[in-house]
C-alpha cells in the first residue's frame, strides 16, 4: 500500500516514514528503467561489448575519469558520451578503457555511451550512464498567496491528477491553505480550511484505505488537539475531526507496528509533563491509543529510521531543553528509550538518512543556538559517531531536510535560518557523510519551514518556503544545468 502512495506524496520528501523510503528517494532523479538496446542483445559488432560504466553518473561540466569495462576493446578506440567524444582515452586491456568525461551537450539524465574501435566496429549502451547538473542554481522565487503568516508545509496529490498539491498551515490564523498544483511549478488560488487550534505540524497519508490522501494536523497552545481531515479524492477535505487531545509542535508517521496501517508518533509538551504518544491506525481513519512515554523535555523534531538494524522503524526525537536526542527502539507494539545522544545546546529539527553510503542510518540535527547543523554518522547498533559541526552561515537554523538536489546520487542538506531573513541554506553532499560549504539561495522574507520535491516535471527537486512574515509561499524552481 505504501508504494502506491509514493507519487501522491511527492517522492517521499515530505513523508516522515521509514528510512528505506529515503534511500529509494536518494537514488531517484533522472535514472530511468534500464532496458537492453540492440547492441546489448547481440553483443555489439564482432563481439565488442560494453558491460559497465563507473561511476554511473557524472557532472554536466565533465572532467572526471570514467572506467568502462567490457569485451574486445582495442588500442586507439574512441569513447563518446551523448555523441561527444572523450578528449582522452586510454586502454588498460581488451576489457577496460578509461575515458575523460566530456561536457554534456545540454543533455541531462541517461545518455548513449559508445565505444568505436579503429576498425569501425561499435558498441553502444543507453542504460549505463547519466549526466547530472554540474552547477546548482535556483530561479527567482514565485510567490503564491495563502492565509496570513504561514508556518508549515506539506505536499501530496490530493485530487488524484498526478500533480502535487500544497497544504500550508498558518499557526496564528488557525487555518490550512489548500493549493492545487498545475504540474508546471504554479498553483491555483488557495482554499481556506479553518482549524480550531494553532496548527503547528502537518502529515499527509492515506489513513482511511480509500486511495485518497488524508491530512493530519497537530496543534499547540491552549485547547490544542490532533485533527484528522479525511480526503475526498477530489482535492477537498472533510471537516476536521479531533482524534487526540495533545499539545504538539511536530509529528511523524509510518507503519510502526507492521500491520500495514498508518500510525502516528506525537511528541508533546506541557508544564511538567513532556513526553511522546503513539496512535496505531486501524485503517479506517480511527486510531488506537498505544500509550505514551515521558521525556525530559519538549520536542520540535522527530524522524524515523532503523537505527539498530533489526528491521523495525525506530525514532529519533530532539529534546530542546535537555540538549539531547532520544533514540527510541521499536519493539513492535511499543517503543522504549534506547539511549540519549548529546546534540548541542538546543537541538531542533532532525532528519535520518544514509549520508555516507554504508547502509546505516545517520542523523543530521539543527543546532539553532550554535548556528549550525550537526552530522552524526550511525554505527548500525543504535549508537553514533561524535557529531561533526557544520556552520550554516546564518542565525537560528531550525528545520532541516535531506534531498539530492543535483541528482548526483548523494544526499544534500537544506535548512532555513529563522533568525536570518532572505535566504535558504543548501549544503551539497560530497560523499562519505561530508558536505561542501553552505550556499545561500535568495528567498525574500522570513521562513520557518522548507520542503523539496519536483513540482514542474523536470525531475529536479525544487524548494518551497512559507513567507512567515507575510501571506504567501515562495516556490524556487531548480534551474541547475
Amino acid at each position: 500500500m505504501w508504494d502506491n502512495l509514493w507519487p501522491k506524496l511527492g517522492g517521499g520528501l515530505v513523508f516522515a516514514g521509514l528510512f528505506a523510503s529515503w534511500s529509494a528517494c536518494s537514488q531517484g532523479g533522472f535514472i530511468a528503467d534500464s532496458g537492453k538496446t540492440a547492441s546489448q542483445e547481440d553483443g555489439g559488432t564482432d563481439g565488442l561489448l560494453i558491460e559497465s560504466v563507473s561511476p554511473a553518473r557524472g557532472p554536466s561540466t565533465g572532467g572526471i575519469k570514467v572506467l568502462l569495462r567490457g569485451r574486445r576493446f582495442d588500442s586507439g578506440s574512441s569513447v563518446s558520451f551523448a555523441g561527444v567524444d572523450s578528449p582522452l582515452v586510454s586502454l588498460s586491456g581488451e576489457d577496460e578503457l578509461t575515458a575523460t568525461l566530456p561536457p554534456s551537450p545540454g543533455k541531462l539524465g541517461l545518455v548513449d555511451v559508445k565505444v568505436r574501435r579503429p576498425d569501425g566496429k561499435e558498441a553502444l549502451r543507453s542504460d549505463l550512464f547519466a549526466y547530472y547538473p554540474g552547477q546548482l542554481s535556483f530561479g527567482a522565487p514565485r510567490n503564491f498567496t495563502v492565509d496570513s503568516k504561514p508556518s508549515r508545509l506539506a505536499l501530496g496529490d490530493l485530487n488524484g491528477d498526478s500533480k502535487l498539491d500544497l497544504v500550508v498551515a498558518s499557526r496564528s490564523s488557525g487555518s490550512l491553505s489548500i493549493l492545487n498544483g498545475k504540474g508546471d511549478g504554479t498553483f491555483d488560488a488557495y482554499r481556506r480550511v479553518g482549524i480550531a487550534g494553532s496548527p503547528s505540524a502537518v502529515l499527509l497519508s492515506e489513513m482511511t484505505s480509500d486511495q485518497a490522501l488524508d491530512v493530519m494536523v497537530a496543534c499547540d497552545g491552549s485547547g490544542s488537539s490532533l485533527f484528522l481531515l479525511t480526503g475526498k479524492g477530489d482535492g477537498t477535505l472533510q471537516s476536521p475531526r479531533a482524534v487526540f487531545n495533545v499539545s504538539s509542535a511536530v509529528m511523524a508517521g509510518g507503519d510502526y507496528n507492521s500491520d500495514g496501517k498508518y500510525d502516528v508518533a506525537i511528541p508533546y509538551f506541557a508544564f511538567a509533563a513532556n513526553g511522546i504518544g503513539f496512535l496505531f491506525g486501524k485503517g479506517d481513519g480511527t486510531f488506537t491509543n498505544a500509550g505514551s512515554q515521558g521525556l525530559p523535555s519538549g520536542s520540535f523534531g522527530i524522524s524515523s529510521a532503523d537505527f539498530n538494524a533489526d528491521g523495525k522503524a525506530d525514532l529519533a526525537v530532539t529534546l530542546y531543553d535537555d540538549s539531547t536526542i532520544a533514540i527510541m527502539q521499536n519493539l513492535g507494539s511499543r517503543f522504549q528509550i534506547l539511549r540519549y545522544v548529546s546534540a548541542g545546546a538546543g537541538p531542533h529539527g532532525v532528519v535520518a538518512a544514509d549520508f555516507n553510503g554504508d547502509s546505516k542510518a545517520d542523523l543530521v540535527v539543527s543546532d539553532p543556538d550554535g548556528g549550525a547543523l550537526r552530522v552524526m554518522l550511525g554505527k548500525g547498533d543504535g549508537t553514533f559517531q561524535p557529531a561533526v559541526v557544520l556552520p550554516t552561515g546564518g542565525a537560528t537554523p531550525q528545520p532541516v531536510l535531506a534531498v539530492d538536489l543535483n541528482l548526483d546520487g548523494i544526499l544534500d542538506l537544506v535548512t532555513v535560518n529563522v533568525g536570518s531573513m532572505g535566504t535558504v541554506t543548501v549544503m551539497l553532499g560530497t560523499g562519505g557523510g561530508q558536505f561542501a560549504q553552505p550556499l545561500q539561495v535568495a528567498a525574500a522574507g522570513s521562513h520557518s519551514d522548507v520542503v523539496a520535491t519536483d513540482v514542474n516535471g523536470d525531475r529536479l527537486p525544487d524548494l518551497i518556503v512559507p513567507v512567515s512574515s507575510g501571506s504567501s509561499v515562495s516556490v524556487l524552481l531548480n534551474t541547475s544545468r
